[in-house]
């Protein structure tokens, strides 16, 4: 038998065609050549997501109908020190595969090989709607039946009165955000926003974080995230547009949303903060201020540096922000509760925000 040195060669070694997706911080297709590059530690994981690349990967057996369902699997893998896949707990998931599905009598079973694995996972229910969105945009499916709802509602005046927002479901809502750019649908999704009750707007910004906004839904969030105050909304505002270079104004508004009496960030303030971590780091290093701004009201926070901790843990392990982290950390301009906080990294180990 061949030796298998990669997940490449365990899908040949099972007659398969294999589609990978990151599905961490954004779902996003991985293109064929970036699997080769990871794969064979050429180069770091493109999308790590909390030290971990969070991969959904289609397999169409290649001897199947060509109109077969293909059997996903959902695999999470730690990111080593240089942002690379670890190689040994990779060989680990494929030996385990093996051991399953080909050690045995038989035809190999790809759709039970992860059954029990300790590297599968199960997606969120959000993430899970925008994955199936994105795939039936992608093999041109008809969207679901929560969708035509979805829309009919959101057609309608979106009277207080109306409560029938509470039957509409997550899935069409994902329906809804994949066609963001469509005009006629961007006109309902700026409507839904503005006026539909907050847990319908606040899921449907939420699932727009997957998708590339256009200028003008960019130009309608800079408006409308001054003039809330919610904090819910205003952070998935934030991830509605988390794959926009921002602007300017959009930065300052929320500078200006985070500075609180003595610079300490209250739970309202830590949410617009990880809602950036989490989404959109890339911000950090667009604006310095933002960055010390938030880690300085971290440092202020009445919580023993717990999510000090995580955030500085996180964004150290983020490339695109590692360098704009530690040129604050190493600089002269830092308060001393910043020093302190910053102290209380080489004390202890960061304990998880929840």
């Amino acid at each position: 038998m061949k030796n298998i040195e990669s997940l490449t060669d365990l899908f040949e070694l099972v007659d398969c065609k294999a589609t990978f997706y990151d599905i961490g911080r954004h779902i996003s297709k991985i293109t064929p050549a970036q699997v080769i590059q990871f794969d064979k530690k050429m180069q770091p994981y493109p999308f790590a997501f909390k030290q971990q690349a969070w991969l959904a990967i289609l397999l169409h057996p290649k001897k199947a109908d060509a109109d077969a369902e293909p059997v996903i699997w959902f695999i999470r893998l730690p990111i080593d020190e240089k942002g690379s896949i670890n190689l040994g707990t990779r060989d680990h998931l494929i030996k385990s595969i093996v051991d399953r599905i080909l050690n045995k009598e038989g035809d190999a079973d790809i759709s039970d090989a992860l059954k029990d694995n300790p590297y599968a996972f199960q997606p969120d229910h959000e993430r899970m709607a925008s994955f199936h969105a994105a795939l039936s945009i992608q093999f041109k499916k008809d969207s679901s039946v929560y969708f035509d709802q979805l829309i009919s509602y959101l057609e309608s005046d979106l009277v207080e009165e109306d409560t029938s927002w509470q039957a509409l479901g997550l899935q069409g809502i994902a329906d809804l955000a994949v066609r963001a750019n469509l005009p006629k649908y961007l006109t309902l999704i700026k409507k839904a926003i503005a006026f539909a009750p907050q847990p319908v707007a606040v899921a449907l910004a939420k699932a727009l974080e997957h998708e590339r906004p256009d200028a003008e839904y960019v130009t309608f969030v800079e408006s409308i995230y001054p003039t809330s105050s919610n904090t819910e909304l205003r952070a998935a505002l934030i991830r509605s547009v988390s794959k926009a270079t921002p602007s300017v104004k959009l930065l300052q508004s929320i500078k200006l949303s985070l500075v609180t009496a003595n610079n300490q960030a209250t739970d309202d303030e830590l949410q617009l903060i990880i809602a950036i971590v989490a989404k959109c780091p890339s911000w950090f290093n667009s604006d310095p201020e933002l960055l010390s701004l938030s880690m300085e009201n971290l440092a202020n926070r009445n919580d023993a540096y717990v999510a000090f901790s995580q955030i500085a843990s996180e964004l150290s392990h983020t490339p695109v922000v590692r360098g704009s982290l530690w040129s604050l950390f190493r600089g002269d301009k830092r308060s001393p509760k910043l020093t302190q906080a910053i102290g209380s990294l080489f004390t202890k180990a960061p304990e998880q925000v929840q």
